[in-house]
Parts: C-alpha cells; structure tokens; sequence
C-alpha cells in the first residue's frame, strides 16, 4: 500500500494536468484541475501527503505581478 502511494504520489509531480493546476490555479483548466481535486483525487493527496501542500501565499503573488 505504501508503494502504491509514493508511486501516485510521483505520478502527481510529472503529470501534466497536476503541474498546470499546481503553477496556474486561476486559468481555465486550473480551475478545472483544482474542482477536481476539491471532489477528491487520490494522486493530488498523495502528493500532498509525499511532498507536502505547496500554495503560494499573497505576498508571493504580489511579488509575481511586478
């Protein structure tokens, strides 16, 4: 079980939709990443678990726009 987890885990950082989701929450298919991981998505929690939540804090985000 616990090979199962790292191996969706290391999935969750190559896949392409999880990347896009994770760098460009508010485009179009983040949006539709992020409503998926919201109902529940076995890879996106255990990337989560593996490699802990990475969310960019508000100053982060004031620093990215200028």
């Amino acid at each position: 079980m616990v090979m199962m987890k790292k191996a969706m885990a290391y999935w969750g950082a190559v896949c392409p939709g999880c990347n896009i989701g994770r760098k460009y929450p508010n485009s179009f298919l983040g949006k539709r990443v992020v409503a998926h991981w919201k109902k529940g998505c076995a890879v996106n929690e255990a990337y989560e678990e593996l490699f802990g939540k990475k969310e960019k804090n508000e100053e982060n985000i004031e620093k990215d726009k200028v």
